[in-house]
């Protein structure tokens, strides 16, 4: 059975603010990310276990949203043309310690809140910066977002979160929360020593506890960046 981890780091075309987020379309902004997926890639070589294979997305895109939409389609594929593992992380996510995620799950997962933690549809919305397509996803969970996908709108910046929380919760999941695989760091590098507890209360878990952190890369990549890289060095992750 292969277990594949698969990223995204492509060239982003945007210039302009959308939805309230900064573009990511400067060289300053691809560099940061260039650096986050750098980090990313390193943390999990050191601390992710079982035997598995990468995949980089790398194809370039005009903006964020469109590449949510390709990202949809192009895990779709891979997941349904062999048996097989996936686990997807964004680029503004790192492995803290020693982490088993394969095999772990029957169910597709997602496995903590966003920020907001709740919206109109969901009671607990959950972020999709972290998300595990075990090969024993049903057809019918799959199918569920394959006809959310059919009417898609690029001018929904969380249309593909929106989408995975509809198959998650329609799975009959009996341990849903897992916040200590993707721990929300959203204003971490926000230099308070209160930032810590903060986010530890917000989480409902302590950062010893920690697997995968992320950060927020969309809120300040720049800053975001030199944050992974200097707990990368803290860890000694190669980058």
């Amino acid at each position: 059975m292969k277990n594949y981890v698969i990223w995204t780091n492509c060239k982003i075309s945007e210039t302009e603010e959308k939805f309230g987020i900064k573009p990511c379309g400067d060289p300053a902004s691809q560099k940061a990310y260039d650096t986050m997926f750098r980090v990313s890639h390193g943390s999990a070589r050191k601390f992710l276990a079982g035997d598995w294979e990468e995949i980089v997305f790398t194809d370039p895109s005009p903006t964020r949203v469109d590449m949510f939409q390709a990202n949809w389609q192009r895990i779709w594929d891979i997941w349904h043309q062999e048996p097989c593992n996936i686990l997807y992380l964004d680029s503004d996510t790192m492995f803290l310690r020693p982490t088993e995620i394969f095999g772990r799950f029957q169910e597709f997962r997602l496995f903590n809140w966003t920020d907001p933690k709740n919206n109109d549809q969901f009671s607990d919305y959950y972020n999709a910066g972290v998300r595990y397509y075990p090969n024993t996803i049903r057809e019918e969970i799959w199918n569920i977002g394959k006809e959310m996908a059919k009417n898609w709108s690029l001018d929904i910046w969380d249309q593909e979160q929106l989408i995975f929380n509809e198959m998650f919760w329609r799975q009959s999941v009996t341990d849903p929360h897992h916040p200590e695989l993707n721990w929300q760091g959203m204003h971490i590098i926000i230099p308070d020593p209160r930032a810590q507890q903060t986010h530890e209360e917000w989480n409902q878990c302590p950062i010893s506890k920690t697997h995968i952190i992320h950060v927020h890369g969309s809120r300040s990549s720049v800053h975001t960046a030199q944050l992974m890289i200097n707990t990368a060095r803290q860890l000694g992750i190669e980058v």
